[in-house]
Order: C-alpha cells, then structure tokens, then sequence
C-alpha cells in the first residue's frame, strides 16, 4: 500500500508539472510582442512591414503652446526589414514638423539602430554632436530621451525600451544630469493627453 501511495503521488507530481509547462509555453505564446494590433490601429508591424503599404504612425513633438508631446498621425513608407522601418521612422521623426520642436542639437543625428530580440529592446547611436552641441540642462535631457523613448514605444510594441549610445559607445549622460548608461522605458507622462 504504501508503494502504491509513491506512486501515485509521483503520477500525480509528473501531470502537474506537464500541465504547468503547457500553461506556462501558451501564455508565452500569445504574449509574444509584434502580434495583432499596435496602439496607432495599424496591423502587425511584421505584417505590414513584408507588405510594402504605407504605415500609419503617430508621432509625438514639442509644440510652442505645449510643454508635453502633441501627437500628430503621418504615414510612413512600409516595406523592407524591421531595423528599415524603425531607421525610416526615426529619420522622420527627426525630421521634424512645421511649427513643431525636435530637442535634438545642431548637427545630431542618428548612426545605427538595431533591435535586440529577447531583452525587447532597440539600440540607438546618435553622432558625437549630440554630446557635443547639445544645450544642457536635466529638462532638455529628460525631453530628448523621452521624445525618443515614448515616440518608439508607442508605435512599436515590440519595442518596451530603448538604449542609446553615442558613437558606437556607451556614455555614462547626454549633458552631466541623466544617466544614459542603462535603457529607458518610456514615460508617457510626457505625452499631452486628448
């Protein structure tokens, strides 16, 4: 009897733990980023990215009469590999907007990007200018880190935070006040609300 009772309990530990791994494997599964709808109502971006059609985004800029990002909807052109539409989408968003504000110094811009899989997470490396040139301040940091972090994030679900490098390097601040040495999950307090 009391080998029965091991076995049994044993059976009954061994079905446990293959349910549990089959729970834990699906949730995994559908939480997988990139999938269905993003925040902008455009389908998935793999999907739209393989298509070509152009991408309905929304950008996130500084305007005179708002200290927090206004958001304006753009398209952008589609097609080409996922690090493409994210250089597309970030070269525009530099770009700027009429009667809108890019924090970004003269001369900044951006070196390379690419996405990191696993950690979800997108590296960007802007020139020396931006250290360079750029005016100093914590606020004028917090604002062009955001204005990059929340306007990625938010059009990206795949994108939960962002790294930024200058030069192909590590810096430890953009001007001396925030540090930059680990990534940014975005912060949409900076973002206007309707």
């Amino acid at each position: 009897m009391n080998r029965k009772l091991i076995y049994g309990l044993v059976v009954l530990a061994a079905l446990f733990f293959i349910v549990s791994l089959i729970v834990f494997f699906n949730s995994r599964r559908s939480e997988r980023p990139g999938q269905g709808m993003n925040r902008t109502g455009s389908v998935d971006q793999e999907q739209e990215s393989e298509s070509g059609e152009p991408l309905a985004v929304k950008f996130f800029f500084y305007t005179a009469d708002s200290p927090l990002l206004v958001g304006f909807d753009r398209r952008i052109e589609g097609g080409g590999s996922q690090n493409e539409l994210y250089r597309r989408f970030l070269t525009t968003l530099l770009e700027g907007q009429s009667g809108c504000t890019v924090p970004l110094p003269p001369g900044a811009g951006l070196r390379s990007l690419y996405y990191l899989e696993k950690p979800q997470m997108l590296v960007v490396d802007f020139n020396e200018n931006l250290i360079n040139a750029f005016p100093g301040g914590t606020r004028a940091e917090l604002e062009f880190i955001f204005f990059i972090v929340d306007n990625l994030c938010f059009n990206f679900q795949e994108i939960k935070k962002v790294k930024f490098l200058v030069g192909g390097n590590e810096q430890k601040t953009v001007a001396g006040h925030i540090d930059i040495a680990k990534p940014f999950f975005p912060n949409y307090s900076y973002i206007k609300a309707k």
